[in-house]
Parts: C-alpha cells; structure tokens; sequence
C-alpha cells in the first residue's frame, strides 16, 4: 500500500474513533444531565405535592376527598419539563412491611404495590428513586413523600409516577443528531484527509522523482519544492547532495582524461580521500615528442595539422590508459606520462615499455591510413626513466595542475630528445632495463652524455619490431605471474 493511501486511511481511522468517543462521550453525559435534572424537578414537585394533601382526609378515608385532592396534585404536576402520569399513595402493612394502595388510578385499594423495592424502609423525607425501574405500564421514574398524621407518625406515602418513554425518545432524538454529526464530521475528515496526503504524497513524489533521476545519473536535477516543513528542508539537503555529487562527476570526469579507467575506479574504492599533497615516491616517467613537428605545421595548413594531432593523440592515450599510465600534460606536440602515480604499480617499468611499444606500432597504423588519404606521416621518438620524484599540485589557488618534478623527469625528458641525434625510436635507461630486459631485446647504447645534466648515463635503445611474443607477455601480467619485485 502506499503511503498516500495509508496516510489517507489513518486520517479517517483517527476521524471515526475521536469522533465516535466523543459521541457517546456527550450521549452519556447529555442522558446523566437530563435524568439528573428530571429529578431534581420530580423532587420538587413531590415535596410541594406532599403539602397538597390534608391527613386528616387521608384518616378519615374519605374517597372523594383524597380523589379531590390527588387530582389536584396531578393538575399542579403538569409541567413543561415534567408530566406526572400517576398520582396515588400507599401505605406500609405493619405486619408484613409490604406497601400496598391506598388509594390510585391503576390498582384499586388494598392491591400490593410493584415497586416496593424502590422503597427505603424508612422513609422520612421526600426522595426520588435513583433508577428507572418499569413494571406492567411501563418504564418509571417515581418520587415520594410521607404523609404525617397529628401524632407525627407516617400514615402514608404518596406517589408520583414520571414515564420515561418520552425522555428516551427525546435521547434518541439526540443521538439521531449526533449520528447525523458523525456522518458530516467523518465527510470532513475525508475530505480533509485526502487533501492533507495528496499535499503530503505530492512532496514526497517530487522528493522520490529527485532521488530517482539522480539514482539514474543525473546529477543536475534538482527538486523545486517550496514548502515550510522538514520536507523543504529535505529537499535542500538532497540538493546540497546532488550538487556535491555533480561536481565529484566532474571531478571524475575530468581526471577521467588524465588516468586509466582502472585507476580511476580504484581510486573511487579507496576509504581514505583523495589528496594530491606532494609526495616523494618512485615513478616511471615516458616522454614522447613528434620529430620536425614544427617544419610540418609550416608546410600544412593548421586545420590540417590540428586533424592529425587530434587523431594521433586520440590513439597514443588509448595505448597509455591501457596499460594504466597517467596523462600528466601535453607539450605542444608531445607528451607526458607517469606510471606508479596517483595508483601504485609494481609493474610500472614493463607497463611503460609496453605503452612505447604499442605507441610506435599504433603510429604506424595510423600512418598508413594518412597515406592513403593523401597526408604524411610523421615519426616519435619515445624516452623512458624510473626514478624517484615529487608528485602533487603545482600551480596557485586560481590554476593548479598534478605533475611530477625532480631529476627523474629531466633525465626522461632528455632521452627522448636523445632518440632524435641517434635516430633511435625507443631509449631506456639502465634502471629501467634492470627491471624489464628478461621480457624485450635491447641495444646496449653503452653510457651516453645528455645535454643539461652533469655526467653521463647508461642507456638501451629498444626496437618495436624486433620483440618477443608481446600477446604472450601481456596475457602473463593479467595473470599476475610476473615477479612483482
């Protein structure tokens, strides 16, 4: 069931059960007033009544007169608010210490009175009976109050019967209302409660419609809900999330563009954030650049030039991303890329050997198809160097990049300016070799000078074409059965 349809019934349920406790709450109450002031009025009337009566009549036994006199009493009964139906007295039976009539219009004399029981033993003031008590005329209220002779002594009761058939019509007259009440009041409620859950449902649809949209993605949706309850102020923390989960997807995406998809989805995994402080840590850095770039950009027209260098570095970060590189920057027209960084890489010497080589082989795919579409090809030269480096933010508060600096960097960068004097494709330093020379087949370059750095170092120069079953190699580290040392 939804919650529209529960709230909307619990609205009702709370309408029917108040309003039916409060009806019979005033049903009982309005029955206990009016029975309570019946006979306050029956007491009344009884004690004004008894006046009405000689005792003297009443011992002599005279008939008429006590018919006289009764007859009298029931005239000054007849009330507004009380109508006594029967006047009559009766008298106790020493003997038995039953009452019997004396004189009534029901029974004639000498006949047991029904309701004795009513009745305290002694009776020596008016009083009305507490309860309604019936008999073969009917349901009664009965009043009463001795009749005292000369000697003081009580030589009869009279009675006032009061019907209460009428009173209770007159009560269901007033519950017929209250039903009527009842009715108009559970309408109300319904109506009230439809309106209140479709106000409630209608901003948790929107709420549920916002969740929703940014469950499937995205995450510029927002929820317009104006309203002064905690559903506005959940509608602003859902913002506030969205908002926040919006710009990690920028975030994301563009770190997308620097970083494999792998590397990535493992730094998303990570419990600890991201922080891109400076670190010192060991790094394989690749830098590649396309020879006599500058004299083709002056012989081709730049939207030409722009067309292959797009189309090229399409194709060289595909082969980086798959081997898990790190795009740190372009440099006009070459490249620079980390292995190891942010992510750890045990492997990250053979992973960038490996990114050379399929860089070299890819640029020759490429570049048959620029033949046959009547444009030139172009060579790259490609150096590599592990060291250790200093990686993290760089830059201002208003401009910052994540790079590497350190002597690392400058000694790879300086290879791959080597491979243009030497007319070489691939070089590598003895660091790197170390680490991969069981897997590829080098030139031993023995110890070259580099220009702008002191001393010389020791380089192997690495030939694509003239390699091991690079399939085999690359289906060993998917493997995991590489050393990782």
């Amino acid at each position: 069931m939804k919650f529209r349809a529960k709230l909307f019934y619990s609205f009702i349920a709370l309408g029917l059960m108040s309003t039916l406790l409060a009806l019979f709450i005033i049903y009982g109450e309005a029955s206990r007033l009016i029975f309570s002031q019946i006979r306050s009025s029956l007491l009344s009337l009884t004690t004004i009544s008894e006046e009405l009566i000689d005792p003297q009549v009443i011992e002599r036994g005279n008939s008429k007169q006590i018919e006289k006199a009764l007859l009298h009493v029931r005239e000054r009964s007849q009330r507004a608010d009380l109508y006594a139906e029967y006047v009559y007295l009766i008298k106790e039976d020493p003997s038995s210490g039953t009452y019997y009539y004396l004189f009534g219009d029901q029974y004639s004399s000498g006949t047991p009175y029904p309701s004795e029981g009513e009745i305290p033993p002694e009776v020596t003031a008016p009083f009305v009976t507490p309860h309604v008590h019936s008999n073969e005329w009917g349901t009664w209220l009965s009043g009463y109050a001795p009749i005292r002779g000369a000697d003081g002594k009580v030589i009869a009761l009279l009675g006032i019967d009061v019907r209460t058939k009428e009173i209770y019509v007159e009560l269901e007259r007033l519950f017929f209302y209250g039903l009527i009440a009842f009715v108009v009041s559970i309408l109300v409620a319904a109506a009230f409660a439809y309106f209140l859950s479709k106000l409630v449902s209608s901003s948790l649809g929107t709420l549920y419609d916002t969740v929703q949209t940014i469950g499937k993605g995205d995450f510029s949706c927002r929820s317009h809900l104006h309203t002064q309850d905690e559903f506005n102020e959940l509608s602003i923390a859902i913002n506030i999330m969205a908002q926040g989960l919006e710009e990690r997807e920028r975030l994301k995406s563009g770190f997308a563009r620097y970083v494999s998809q792998y590397a990535l989805d493992e730094l998303l995994k990570l419990d600890q954030p991201i922080t891109l402080k400076g670190e010192r840590r060991k790094v394989t850095l690749l830098f590649s650049d396309i020879r006599h770039f500058t004299s083709m950009a002056e012989e081709l027209p730049p939207e030409e030039v722009l067309k292959m260098l797009n189309e090229y570095f399409e194709k060289m970060i595909e082969v980086v991303f798959s081997y898990g590189g790190t795009l740190d920057k372009f440099i006009g027209d070459g490249m620079m890329v980390e292995f190891g960084a942010p992510m750890d890489d045990k492997l990250q010497e053979l992973h960038a050997v490996l990114t050379a080589i399929q860089m070299q082989l890819s640029l020759e795919e490429l570049s048959v198809k620029w033949e046959k579409e009547g444009r030139r090809r172009f060579s790259v030269g490609i150096g590599i160097h592990t060291g250790l480096a200093v990686l993290g933010n760089i830059g201002s508060e208003r401009r910052m990049e994540y790079t590497a600096i350190g002597d690392a960097v400058n000694v790879a960068s300086r290879l791959e300016r080597h491979t243009k004097k030497i007319n070489k494709s691939i070089i590598v330093s003895k660091t790197v070799y170390d680490k991969v020379k069981e897997h590829f087949n080098f030139e031993h370059l023995k110890e070259i000078e580099i220009s702008g750095r002191r001393g010389s170092i020791e380089a192997y120069a690495l030939d694509p074409h003239n390699q091991k079953d690079l399939r085999q190699l690359e289906l060993t580290i998917e493997q995991h059965r590489l050393p990782e040392d």
